[in-house]
């Protein structure tokens, strides 16, 4: 797929949120004890130290985002109600940006049916410019509203509506070239179809609002 096909493709794909919450820490270890004299010197642990990301760093023309934290999905998100799905639909839209920001659609995928073909418009041209060394500056997603009236769909999914905004995307190739750039566009309305099933939301598609 051409640069430009893409770029329209995109574009009338997506729109955008910012939500992205993040972090975990590894737990510390075991406290060493020590059995000997008061002048003995403890063995030293064995145990591999955590590794500290280091802060976070956004992307810019010389080089790609730093220690991008992971969406964490909110409690709000775990739960079968109205304000469950609306709060799933705005975690989905961060886990969008995740993946512009670092290539990774693993966040997303994660609670998204793998035929979900918007998707794989967006996963499968962000991983290569990854794999590539090139980067994404811009794509974070910035909810605007979210709204849903929790009625079932003729197939059984529920969904949310969600306005959002996607900061100006620009790609850059791995020798530091522009690739592609897209003009800051305004707040689309877009959904996200969901259903629920052992315990939790998985998302089935997202796509552009249609309206009569």
């Amino acid at each position: 797929m051409g640069a430009r096909a893409f770029a329209r493709l995109v574009a009338a794909t997506l729109l955008a949120v910012v939500l992205v919450l993040a972090g975990c820490s590894a737990p510390p270890g075991a406290p060493l004890g020590s059995t000997g004299s008061a002048t003995t010197e403890p063995p030293e642990s064995t145990t591999p130290r955590p590794t500290i990301a280091g802060p976070y760093k956004p992307a810019t023309d010389k080089g790609p985002a730093e220690n991008v934290p992971v969406p964490v999905l909110p409690e709000a998100a775990k739960e079968f109600s109205k304000e469950g799905l609306e709060a799933f639909a705005e975690y989905w839209f961060s886990t969008l940006g995740y993946v512009y920001e670092t290539g990774d659609s693993g966040p997303m995928m994660a609670v998204t049916e793998p035929d979900c073909e918007t998707c794989a418009y967006v996963n499968e041209p962000l991983a290569k410019t990854y794999a590539e060394g090139g980067w994404v500056v811009g794509g974070q997603m910035e909810v605007v509203q979210t709204v849903c009236y929790f009625t079932p769909l003729s197939d059984g999914d529920y969904q949310a509506q969600v306005e959002a905004l996607q900061i100006r995307v620009v790609y850059y190739n791995g020798d530091g070239t522009v690739r592609t750039r897209h003009e800051q566009n305004t707040a689309h309305t877009s959904i996200v179809n969901a259903h629920w099933a052992d315990g939790q939301w998985t998302a089935s598609t997202s796509e552009p609002l249609k309206r009569n």
